[in-house]
């Protein structure tokens, strides 16, 4: 014998774990952020009975969401590069996923759907080296109201609400405007932590004089 014990893995804990990390981080959003999508697709649909509602077409929102998705993934490269933290590193997977996705390569929807699992999955494992960061609000808030925007436009693009009056009508307004507000949240999550790590960076220097 080598003296060296085997340890099995613990189901139990971990289903109770992930499912403790999934119960604070939906507790843990605004109660705003579920129903304001919808309120976007209202906005959305009143635009686009006035003068710049030209804005809500769809070839008009495919050169806009790709352009701002893509500056994203430019900015939190940056970012993770200043800060070298796991968050960050987490948050250029998803911001790259999701440019990938914007490009409509083939296979990339489904990578998008594979990474937010994994990232999902890990976010759960280092829930407390990520807290930091998720701790802040405006950072906090952002993520899920991102990804809750992002979702409920793949709604739209898979015809959930069809049974709503002249859909076909309206439909790709809000479908794509909706993608690209989910985008432009996103590109405010990176911001957001960019200002955050920079206050921390300032704090820290300051304290050390």
């Amino acid at each position: 014998m080598t003296g060296t014990t085997t340890r099995k893995f613990d189901i139990t804990g971990t289903i109770r774990h992930h499912f403790e990390s999934a119960k604070m981080a939906l507790l843990g959003i605004p109660f705003w952020v579920w129903p304001l999508p919808f309120v976007l697709c209202l906005v959305i649909l009143l635009i686009r009975q006035t003068p710049i509602g030209w804005m809500t077409e769809k070839p008009v929102q495919e050169i806009i969401a790709p352009t701002v998705i893509c500056l994203t993934a430019i900015l939190v490269l940056f970012v993770h590069r200043w800060t070298r933290e796991l968050f960050t590193l987490m948050l250029a997977a998803l911001v790259w996923a999701l440019f990938m996705r914007e490009l409509h390569f083939i296979g990339t929807s489904r990578a998008l759907y594979a990474t937010i699992i994994v990232l999902a999955v890990l976010a759960s494992y280092k829930r407390d080296e990520i807290a930091e960061f998720l701790n802040q609000r405006a950072i906090g808030t952002l993520l899920p109201l991102a990804m809750w925007t992002y979702f409920v436009s793949k709604l739209f693009d898979r015809h959930v609400f069809r049974s709503l009056p002249d859909y076909a009508l309206w439909h790709d307004n809000v479908e794509e405007t909706l993608e690209t507000s989910g985008h432009v949240m996103t590109f405010a999550l990176v911001v957001m932590t960019l200002r955050y790590a920079s206050l921390r960076s300032r704090k820290g220097a300051k304290n050390n004089t």
